[in-house]
């Protein structure tokens, strides 16, 4: 498993960033950030929120409690559930909406079907 240094210092290469333009970002020093990427220091609470909102990663991904940089919760998906996530990720902004409010629509519709069988 990676150490926090590791991930940090990985996170930082594949964005092609230099030391000094993430610290710049996230408000420290480049020397502090490179003790971070040596495992000689680790950051503060503060630091560490604003290291998982800059790199988009969880903060149990960069202290080794998950693999998973985008891990909150295991979420087991049907294939059609799945599938409608995959087609939903590729439509524009303004198709996303009106996919959301023709679900609400028909769940709308269904509801009150349901509630007049009753």
């Amino acid at each position: 498993m990676s150490t926090f240094g590791a991930k940090i210092r990985s996170l930082r290469e594949n964005l092609e960033l230099s030391q000094q333009e993430v610290s710049e970002k996230i408000g420290c020093s480049s020397k502090v950030l490179s003790n971070y990427e040596l495992d000689k220091r680790e950051p503060d609470f503060e630091t560490l929120i604003k290291l998982c909102d800059f790199f988009n990663v969880t903060a149990d991904y960069l202290l080794n409690r998950t693999d998973n940089p985008k891990y909150f919760k295991e979420i087991v998906l049907s294939t059609q559930s799945e599938s409608l996530l995959y087609y939903f990720d590729k439509l524009p902004e303004q198709y996303k909406n009106d996919v959301i409010r023709y679900a609400k629509l028909n769940l709308l519709d269904f509801q009150g079907i349901n509630d007049k069988e009753i």
